[in-house]
């Protein structure tokens, strides 16, 4: 999960250059680091890819903290075709 956080946090460090704050697992999406409905979508994709993946949407319409990125990434059974 650590190995996982670090490369969440390295892909939300690269993609939102403008976010001076440290990134934490703890750190709220939306309050901390200011992502929008349109950042959170870009965000998704980029995620998708770095990870092979595909994020439900539902999961993702649930997320709070970069934690819970984390926690979907690594429970999630879809990998991409």
């Amino acid at each position: 999960m650590l190995e996982i956080e670090n490369q969440v946090i390295r892909i939300l460090m690269d993609y939102f250059k403008s976010t001076r704050r440290n990134i934490t697992p703890n750190s709220r999406l939306v309050e901390d680091l200011y992502i929008d409905s349109m950042s959170l979508v870009e965000l998704v994709m980029a995620l998708n890819e770095s990870f092979a993946i595909e994020l439900p949407e539902d999961e993702v319409a649930q997320w709070k903290t970069v934690r819970d990125i984390c926690t979907s990434i690594v429970s999630c059974p879809h990998t991409m075709s």
